[in-house]
Parts: structure tokens; C-alpha cells; sequence
């Protein structure tokens, strides 16, 4: 199991902004094989309740172009979308939360001519799978060692600065990447924060 999983899971979330600040959100699973050892150990991933509840997104106003590929036999796991600016994105993440966004409510992501910005989100994402009992649907939470998170910004300027300093640039691309590993997460709480300013 190891050797076929071999550290190669990644769940990317990946944001396009456009220069007026619209763009397009893409969260999806990438592997390699992952289907194989799957179907080898036939496990039932049942996925169908957050099927539905992601389905929210694609009734947010502000958000166009909504297509969902879910199939965890084949370890498919994909939600894409265009969103008209950073108010539809943050209201778009509370729809597949199913909560309706209050002003005083966190932003998840801000965006600016000349500053994207995220909070750190771990607290939030752990007191989430507590409460939702996620971990102990995974048939062995041992997986979690081979599986990396990567936040993935393609933005429409040049990136002058980022927090934390220790990511990923392609000035060429205007691409910024920071990678984690979900145990850091979820276990050691490392922070999600990230900020990039832009020229």
C-alpha cells in the first residue's frame, strides 16, 4: 500500500484572478494509480451528502460555468467554477458549508489590485471535521501521511512579496504555491495564513 500510494496525493485548490479581480476556483484530487489501489481494496467512500451540499455553490450569486466531477471508485474528485469577484468566492466557500454569510463573518479569501490575502484557516478546518466526524469515515487515517494540500494562486500581476517567505514563485507565470502536508494540518495545526502582494 505504501509503494502504490508513495507520497503522490495531492488535494490542490488552485485560484485564477483576472485584472478585475473576477476569476476561476478550482479544487480537485491529484494522484497517481489512486484508483487502482481503490478498487484493489474495494472501499465504500460515501460521498454523496457533501455531493449535495457542494451543489450549493452553483446557485451562489456571482457564480457561472459550476461543474462538479465526484466518483470515488475512480478516485475522481473535482469542483471548478468562475466567480464574479472575492465577495461571490467567500460566499460561494459559505454555501458549501451550508451557512449564510454575515458581514462580521471571516473572509476566506480577499482579494485586492494589490494584495491577496488568506487567513489561517486550520482552526476553522479542524473544528470542522470534528464536528462532522470526517476523520473517522477514512478507513485508515495512516493515508493522511501521503497526502499534501497545495493553495495554488495564478494571479494577473507580479508578486513583489509573500507570507510566509518559504513558497513557491514563477514570476514568469505570475504563479504562487505553498505546499503542506494535511497531518502538519490537522495535527500539528500548522498555519494556512498566506499573503501576496503584488506589484
Amino acid at each position: 500500500m505504501a509503494l502504490s500510494l508513495n507520497s503522490c496525493i495531492e488535494l490542490v485548490e488552485e485560484i485564477k484572478i483576472n485584472p478585475d479581480n473576477s476569476g476561476n476556483y478550482h479544487f480537485y484530487l491529484k494522484h497517481n494509480g489512486l484508483g487502482m489501489v481503490l478498487n484493489l481494496f474495494s472501499l465504500e467512500l460515501n460521498l454523496e451528502k457533501y455531493e449535495q451540499k457542494l451543489r450549493a455553490i452553483e446557485k451562489t450569486e456571482g457564480v457561472s460555468n459550476f461543474k462538479m466531477d465526484i466518483n470515488p471508485r475512480k478516485a475522481k474528485f473535482s469542483i471548478q467554477f468562475d466567480f464574479e469577484n472575492d465577495k461571490t468566492l467567500n460566499r460561494a466557500f459559505y454555501s458549501a458549508a451550508h451557512v449564510k454569510k454575515r458581514f462580521y463573518y471571516k473572509n476566506i479569501q480577499k482579494i485586492s489590485n494589490s494584495k491577496i490575502k488568506r487567513p489561517n484557516l486550520t482552526p476553522y478546518l479542524i473544528y470542522y471535521i470534528d464536528k462532522h466526524n470526517i476523520l473517522d469515515e477514512i478507513p485508515n487515517q495512516n493515508w493522511l501521511k501521503y497526502i499534501s494540500y497545495r493553495y495554488r494562486i495564478i494571479s494577473y500581476g507580479e508578486i513583489v512579496k509573500t507570507f510566509p517567505q518559504n513558497t513557491e514563485i514563477n514570476n514568469k507565470e505570475f504563479v504562487y504555491t505553498q505546499l503542506y502536508k494535511v497531518e502538519e494540518i490537522l495535527f500539528e495545526k500548522k498555519s494556512t495564513k498566506s499573503i501576496i502582494h503584488l506589484k
